[in-house]
């Protein structure tokens, strides 16, 4: 499993709102000067360059200088470093639970242990979602359950 460290998707957040202002064919400063805030030429850089870390106030304000959701933002930037995180789960202890709310998991473990994934796997977060509606829960609710019959490991 890889790991990304939120510096990188820091960097992935600045890459694309840069390339958010520059398909627009705006500058900084041009867009400092209509939004009516001259120090907003170096908050942008800094965003962009992921020299200094935003809040999310900040995220919410830059995705209001291009129309966008935060979240569409942050998808754009998981996509630019092919963020899957995965949630590594037992899947032996997983295919032989005995709770009914989890036989839906347990088939899904047992195809990927029949599949030569084992004895531990990561579910990403397709598979989690997928599973924790075929079990009729939420993922959190699927990923609590987990931890107690399949010791979990993010």
């Amino acid at each position: 499993m890889t790991t990304t460290d939120t510096g990188e998707l820091a960097h992935a957040v600045g890459a694309e709102l840069q390339r958010q202002r520059e398909s627009r064919g705006w500058s900084r400063p041009a867009l400092a000067t209509w939004s009516g805030d001259p120090a907003l030429t170096r908050t942008l850089r800094t965003w962009e360059k992921a020299s200094r870390s935003m809040s999310l106030r900040q995220l919410g304000d830059a995705c209001q200088l291009y129309q966008l959701r935060p979240s569409e933002l942050l998808a754009r930037a998981e996509r630019r470093i092919c963020w899957n995180p995965a949630l590594t789960v037992d899947l032996v202890a997983l295919a032989a639970t005995r709770l009914d709310t989890l036989r839906p998991a347990a088939r899904v473990a047992g195809n990927m242990l029949d599949a030569g994934i084992g004895p531990t796997g990561g579910l990403s977060t397709n598979v989690l979602a997928a599973t924790a509606d075929r079990c009729r829960l939420s993922v959190a609710h699927l990923i609590m359950l987990l931890s107690t019959e399949a010791p979990v490991r993010p």
